[in-house]
């Protein structure tokens, strides 16, 4: 029998995100071999050892399931780096887990990364603009943590005298410019650059670094 809010409601929503997930998976997979434009719903589909119609179930078209794609990655991204965050002990210790795990991330989402890249550049809106025209869309969001711990730092000592927000825009800059090498260049050692990487910027956020 059907439940509002008992156990099966609980399950039938357990097995729709995994469903989601798994279509989202294919979708990331058929980009990575085919590209954007080739990547049908009909290919995803098959990919994913389900029919079209199921796909319509959780997505309502292709640009639908597209945009979705984009925010999974986000949402995968968070649940990654969040317990790295929080075990830190201190606001520099966060800061450096933040840069780490948000390369380590990238590094073991390589063909995620690059289909999300694929979706950003080709995904347009119903009036033919890029669904995701502007980087600064969302940056806020994203970047508004990071500034918040560098700031929490200065405010205990943590850190010298810099301005966060120019700061946590390098940070992110630095981040996104390795999502795009190790979309570009398969052997690049995403590990030895995240170690390089903390390194500089524990350097440069110290008391005194001038």
């Amino acid at each position: 029998m059907r439940t509002e809010n008992g156990s099966d409601g609980q399950k039938r929503s357990f097995i729709e995100e995994a469903r989601r997930r798994q279509i989202i998976a294919a979708a990331v997979e058929v980009i990575s071999e085919v590209g954007y434009g080739n990547a049908s719903l009909a290919r995803i589909a098959e990919r994913a050892g389900i029919s079209k119609g199921v796909i319509s179930y959780h997505f309502d078209g292709k640009d639908d399931l597209m945009t979705q794609l984009v925010i999974q990655l986000y949402v995968s991204g968070a649940e990654f780096m969040t317990p790295a965050i929080q075990a830190a002990d201190g606001p520099r210790a966060r800061v450096l887990a933040y840069l780490d795990s948000n390369l380590r991330f990238i590094d073991a989402n390589r063909a995620y990364v690059a289909a999300l890249t694929e979706v950003v550049l080709n995904l347009r809106g119903p009036d033919g603009t890029p669904k995701f025209a502007s980087a600064a869309d969302g940056e806020d969001e994203i970047i508004r943590p990071l500034i918040d711990m560098l700031r929490d730092g200065q405010r205990v000592g943590d850190f010298g005298e810099f301005d966060p927000v120019v700061m946590a825009k390098v940070m992110r800059d630095t981040i996104d410019g390795a999502a795009g090498r190790a979309i570009r260049e398969a052997e690049w050692d995403v590990e030895q650059y995240s170690a390089d990487v903390c390194r500089l910027f524990d350097l440069a956020t110290r008391k005194g670094r001038n």
